[in-house]
């Protein structure tokens, strides 16, 4: 569909991209990952052709229709959502429109033949573009994306920013690309509607290419990871925990090669100053010839470690009661919208409690009223003994703009030293002049690094935090989650990182409009008491004529074709890992016969081209495997 080579990218001196070189196919589920800057989204303009680069060439198949979710949102601000999203379907209206026509001409006209003619190729073409399922697929796709049908009706205009974006992200889905490119398609959507938005994708027909800071949303999706590191692309096979195993794995075998050669060149180094030590003609030639050699190494570099990243410990300063707070009856409304009432939990020190629900039931007014921000209208919030509050606005709200990092950071700890605030800078990758920036020129993912920093300083024992992962890059959420692991105090926050909310916390409050359900566990406990509880309603709902046998029968048939699908899964990631395998091993083959020397040497040109034959070979009939278990495992999910 879509080749890439060799393209590179420069704003002004500093280099963004450096030879980037990839191809994408039409079953390609491709995640792409990389630190805040390093050029994941500069890339996806390229491709789409709303930034020019420097060099390289891209070539991408004709009638390709690609769908690329930009900033420049392009929405008509005095639609409603519903008719924004019907303008998709303008070409299938205009059918729809001369249907009409022909309608009215039918019941006027005498020569009926070449209008009933030209009918049918109406219906014909209406009914094979899905015309009669527009109004169906456009009210799905809104009420996954959490738009109810009275919010469908709203004006463009009066949405928020992130209610746009999934108007935009909606429009997209209905147009159904062959390649699909998704730059963070997570943000703004609540837990359903993520999890409605994996399971469209995981049946679309058609490439996706996604960049995504959601761990849990890659795993589920993608099938081949795409690295952007130090101006580089590094391609590997699998999601992103597979990615995450064997780029350790490149690492260990990396860091063996260097020490081995290390060792060597060290070797060689000594029996070259022993050789200069005998300081006699024949000696000192040795000496010579050995240095010469040792110019010829190509020298390794050193790689790094992305495991050892800035550990952060951070501790309160005073231990709060064991009960740090209650939550009485709590009820809110916002004129004739009620948020939230009957809200009852309590929170013990040490606890690490997360707090999710659909967007619009009020979690971030219930953290704001724990607070003391905003008034409740029934019930109370009693706090425990020594409770001392720190806060992490969704909107970063308690930062002054005019501050440079270091004078709004130093402020969480005056009595510390520069040169301790600036080693804490340092964990959250702000260094040397990085600390004069000033806050009204971060990033996003920049300005979620401040207020974590000042946070951790503060020495609160309660911790209040609103999405304190989004605009956070991989090594950033690691470094948190860890720093929060640790933390002896307590932690409620608000969050749908379902990836972070399995490390963090250990108990869950849902939220709704009636009250809240406490789960004593992280997010998969959560999933799994959910999917108890619909097996045991779907097991209530089964003709009661069914035998205990045959239920359990029944349950045994389930399970088994689970397991026959989750290794038809495994099987079909270790022949894409064996995949990539041999065609990086003919990639070294073919470069080495491109060498001029390479056909001195009769019997050795002979064994290596009789092992690349060998190895083609091998490649064409682990392909035809691949494609026969793929479409088992079409038919199967189907």
């Amino acid at each position: 569909m879509l080749t890439c080579n060799s393209i590179t990218k420069s704003f002004g001196i500093t280099l963004i991209l450096e030879n980037i070189t990839f191809k994408i196919d039409r079953n390609d589920r491709i995640g792409i990952v990389g630190r805040n800057g390093s050029g994941k989204s500069t890339l996806f303009k390229i491709l789409t052709n709303n930034l020019e680069f420097d060099s390289g060439e891209i070539n991408i198949n004709k009638n390709i229709s690609i769908g690329y979710l930009s900033q420049n949102l392009d929405l008509n601000e005095d639609n409603n959502i519903y008719h924004e999203m019907l303008h998709v379907f303008q070409d299938l209206l205009a059918v729809e429109k001369e249907m009409h026509k022909y309608q009215e001409l039918m019941s006027i006209s005498k020569d009926l033949d070449p209008i009933m003619n030209k009918y049918s190729i109406l219906v014909e073409t209406f009914e094979n573009q899905g015309g009669y399922e527009v109004q169906s697929r456009i009210r799905g796709v809104l009420n996954g994306l959490g738009f109810n049908d009275e919010d469908q009706q709203k004006k463009i205009k009066e949405l928020s920013g992130g209610q746009k974006t999934r108007v935009a992200l909606g429009k997209l889905l209905l147009l159904r690309p062959e390649l699909f490119l998704l730059d963070e398609p997570t943000n703004y959507l609540d837990m359903n509607a993520i999890h409605w938005l994996e399971n469209y994708l995981d049946s679309y027909n058609g490439a996706l290419v996604i960049i995504s800071h959601d761990r849990y949303f890659l795993d589920a999706l993608v099938n081949k990871t795409f690295e952007i590191e130090n101006n580089k692309l590094t391609q590997y096979s699998g999601n992103y925990t597979q990615y995450l195993q064997r780029k350790k794995e490149n690492l260990e075998t990396s860091l063996h090669h260097y020490d081995i050669q290390q060792k060597e060149i060290q070797r060689q180094q000594e029996i070259i100053k022993r050789f200069k030590q005998y300081n006699r003609e024949k000696s000192i030639k040795r000496a010579e010839s050995r240095e010469k050699m040792l110019e010829k190494i190509d020298i390794l570099e050193k790689p790094m470690d992305f495991h050892k990243k800035a550990q952060i410990r951070f501790e309160p300063q005073v231990t709060s009661g064991k009960v740090v707070l209650d939550a009485i009856h709590l009820k809110k409304s916002f004129d004739k919208n009620m948020l939230f009432q009957n809200v009852n939990f309590n929170i013990l020190r040490g606890e690490k409690v997360g707090i999710i629900g659909a967007n619009g039931t009020g979690k971030t007014t219930l953290l704001n009223i724990i607070k003391g921000d905003i008034v409740q209208d029934e019930g109370e919030v009693i706090y425990g003994h020594n409770v001392n509050i720190g806060f992490f606005h969704q909107e970063h709200e308690d930062l002054i703009r005019d501050n440079d990092i270091l004078t709004e950071v130093w402020q969480a700890s005056s009595s510390a030293k520069e040169g301790e605030i600036r080693s804490f800078l340092a964990a959250f990758m702000f260094t040397g002049e990085d600390v004069y920036k000033k806050i009204h020129s971060l990033s996003g993912g920049e300005i979620s690094r401040v207020s974590l920093a000042k946070l951790m300083l503060s020495k609160s024992n309660l911790l209040l935090m609103d999405e304190p992962t989004n605009h956070l890059d991989m090594e950033t959420k690691d470094i948190l989650e860890n720093a929060l692991e640790n933390y002896t105090g307590t932690v409620l926050l608000i969050s749908h990182d379902r990836y972070f909310l399995n490390r963090v916390v250990d108990k869950l409050l849902v939220l709704d409009n009636n009250g809240i359900t406490i789960f004593q566990g992280n997010y998969d406990y959560y999933l799994n008491k959910i999917d108890e509880a619909r097996m045991i309603e779907e097991e209530s709902t089964i003709d009661t004529k069914m035998t205990k046998t045959q239920l359990t029968n029944l349950r045994k048939k389930e399970n088994i074709e689970k397991q026959k699908l989750k290794e038809l899964k495994k099987e079909i990631s270790d022949l894409e890992s064996l995949i990539s395998t041999l065609e990086t091993q003919i990639k070294e083959i073919e470069e080495l016969m491109c060498k001029e020397n390479f056909y001195e040497d009769f019997d050795n040109s002979t064994n290596i081209t009789n092992q690349y034959d060998k190895i083609k070979e091998d490649l064409d009939n682990i392909i035809n495997l691949w494609a026969e278990k793929q479409s088992t495992l079409e038919i199967l999910e189907n």
